[in-house]
C-alpha cells in the first residue's frame, strides 16, 4: 500500500483540530473553517466532499498565515482611515486566500454587508456583454466583422464592425447625453427604446470608424442589442440560460430597474456631509450591456475561474478577448473585448474597473503568477485602484510559500522530522516561522493519530465505511 501523504490525511484528521480544540488562531479565516465540523454530521458522501475540500483550504491558510496576516492588517484600516464600504477577495491558483466583508448593507443602518450581498457591478459589465458576442461568434452565428447594420436595420450608422464596438473605436456619441436631454418618460428607456431615439435624433458620430480610440459605453449597449437580435433573447434571459445558471452563479444577473428590488441588492451611496444620502435610479439606469449587472465577489470569482478554465468559451476564441485591439493607423488600442491589458513589469494584468451611482468596482487577473483580485464598493469609493495595486503587492508574498506548500502536500504524513529537516530548501520563509507551521500539523496529527488513523490500514478503504467511522468518532 502507498505511504500516506499529508494532503489526504489531513483532510480528515485536520476536522479534529477545528471542532475539538481552541485553536490560538483566532482570526476571521480560521473562526470560518471551524464550522466545518457541523457538514460531517450526514451520511451524504458528497457533503464530506464539499467539507474535505474546506479542510484542504484550511491547510492553505496555515501555510500562507503571514502573507494572509499582513493583507488582513492593510484591509482592516480601510473602513476607518479612507471610508471603505464593501466586499475584498484574493485568490491564487484558483483558491480563495482571503475574503473579506467590511461595513454595512445600508450607510442609514446598521445591517452588516454579507456574502451574499450584490453589487452593481458598472463597467466590469461589459466583459459580460463581450463574453456573450463571442459565444455567438463561437456557435457560427454572426462574425467579428460584420457591420452592425446586418443585425440592427434600425441602426443609424453605417461601417461600423461589430469589432470596433469591442474595441472602443466606433465613434458612436454618448447615448447617455441624448436621454437626459431628451426622454420626456419616468420609465427609463430600454435598449430599444434608446436606439429608436437615436435614430430620431440623428446624433453625429465623432469620428470615422476605427479612426483611434474613444471609451464608448454606447458601444457595448449596442453589442448587447445585437445579442437579443440573434439569439431572440434579452440580454438578460441570455446571459442568465448560457453563463449565470451554468456556472452557478446565482447571485448574479441582469438589473430591471422596474422590477422589485432583489433582497440582497445593495443601493449605491455618496457623502454628504457626515453622513450619506441613497444615489436614486437614473434615466440611463434601463439600458444595459455598458452596466446594469449585480454580483458579488464569489460568483466574480466563479466567473473567472470560467474564463481560465475555458468552461464555456474556448481557448482559441477567448484568447481573441486578451488581444490589443488596433486603430486604422495600426495605432495599439490597450483595451481587448470587454478587458483592459496592461502590462506590468512581472506579469500581464487582465482587468476592469467599474463606477456608476455609487458602485465602484473592480476584478483584476495577473495572469504570471494566477492572483485574483476583486473589490466591490457601495459609497463611491474613489481609491479601489491604489487599494487594488497594494493588495497585489501584499499577494506578491505567496509565490514565497509556494515551494512549502507544494512540499507539504507531498510529503509523509509520519515523518515529522524530515519536514524539518528540508526546511534548509525553503530559504525565503523564516525557520521559526516554518517550524511552526510544521509543528500544528505534527499537533494535528499526535492528537488524532490513535483515534482514527485505523483506517489506513484498509488496503481498499469503502468511503461509505470511513464515514461512518469518522461519524462515530464525532458522535
Amino acid at each position: 500500500m502507498n505511504k500516506p501523504y499529508l494532503i489526504d490525511v489531513l483532510l480528515f484528521v485536520s476536522m479534529f483540530f477545528f471542532v475539538v480544540t481552541n485553536s490560538a488562531d483566532r482570526d476571521s479565516e480560521f473562526n470560518r473553517f471551524s464550522k466545518v465540523g457541523n457538514l460531517h454530521n450526514s451520511n451524504d458522501l458528497s457533503s464530506n466532499q464539499r467539507s474535505q475540500k474546506e479542510l484542504e483550504h484550511s491547510i492553505l491558510m496555515a501555510a500562507y498565515k503571514v502573507p494572509l496576516e499582513n493583507i488582513r492588517n492593510y484591509t482592516s484600516q480601510l473602513s476607518q482611515q479612507y471610508g471603505f464600504n464593501g466586499s475584498i477577495l484574493v485568490a491564487k491558483n484558483g483558491k480563495v486566500l482571503f475574503e473579506e466583508h467590511v461595513g454595512r448593507k445600508d450607510l442609514r443602518q446598521k445591517d452588516p454587508i454579507e456574502s451574499t450581498s450584490t453589487y452593481q457591478l458598472a463597467s466590469v459589465s461589459k466583459q459580460f456583454t463581450a463574453a456573450a458576442i463571442l459565444l455567438l461568434y463561437q456557435e457560427g452565428k454572426l462574425d467579428l466583422d460584420d457591420f452592425a447594420s446586418k443585425y440592427l436595420t434600425d441602426f443609424p450608422y453605417q461601417n461600423i464592425k461589430i469589432r470596433h464596438l469591442l474595441n472602443h473605436t466606433s465613434g458612436l456619441p454618448n447615448y447617455m447625453y441624448a436621454a437626459e436631454k431628451n426622454w420626456k418618460s419616468k420609465t427609463p428607456p430600454d435598449n430599444i427604446a434608446m436606439l429608436g431615439l437615436m435614430n430620431k435624433l440623428k446624433m453625429q458620430p465623432y469620428f470615422k470608424p476605427g479612426d483611434r480610440f474613444d471609451y464608448s459605453n454606447t458601444g457595448y449597449f449596442i453589442l448587447a442589442s445585437i445579442v437579443s437580435k440573434v439569439s431572440k433573447q434579452s440580454l438578460s434571459d441570455f446571459l442568465d440560460s448560457r453563463f449565470f445558471k451554468p456556472l452557478n452563479m446565482q447571485y448574479t444577473y441582469v438589473h430591471n430597474p422596474n422590477e422589485k428590488t432583489k433582497n440582497d441588492e445593495l443601493i449605491g451611496f455618496r457623502k454628504y456631509g457626515k453622513s450619506y444620502i441613497a444615489i436614486p435610479f437614473t434615466v440611463n439606469d434601463g439600458v444595459v450591456g455598458d452596466k446594469g449587472i449585480y454580483s458579488n465577489v464569489n460568483d466574480l470569482f466563479k466567473w473567472n475561474q470560467s474564463l481560465e478554465k475555458n468552461t464555456i468559451l474556448t481557448k482559441p476564441i477567448l484568447e481573441q478577448a486578451y488581444l490589443p485591439g488596433k486603430t486604422n493607423s495600426g495605432k495599439i488600442v490597450p483595451y481587448g473585448f470587454g478587458f483592459r491589458l496592461k502590462q506590468e513589469i512581472d506579469s500581464e494584468l487582465v482587468y476592469h474597473n467599474g463606477v456608476w451611482n455609487g458602485f465602484s468596482t473592480t476584478l483584476r487577473s495577473y495572469k504570471a503568477d494566477e492572483i485574483t483580485i476583486i473589490i466591490l464598493s457601495n459609497n463611491s469609493f474613489s481609491s479601489i485602484t491604489p487599494i487594488s495595486e497594494k493588495l497585489r503587492d501584499l499577494s506578491k508574498d505567496f509565490s514565497k510559500y509556494d515551494p512549502f506548500v507544494s512540499f507539504l502536500e507531498n510529503t509523509n504524513i509520519y515523518d515529522i522530522s524530515k519536514l524539518k529537516n528540508n526546511l534548509k530548501y525553503f530559504t525565503d520563509i523564516p525557520k521559526t516561522e516554518s517550524v511552526a507551521i510544521i509543528e500544528k500539523i505534527a499537533n494535528i496529527y499526535n492528537k488524532q493519530n490513535a483515534q482514527f488513523l485505523s483506517y489506513i490500514n484498509l488496503e481498499d478503504p469503502n468511503p461509505y465505511l470511513v464515514n461512518q467511522q469518522y461519524q462515530t468518532l464525532l458522535n
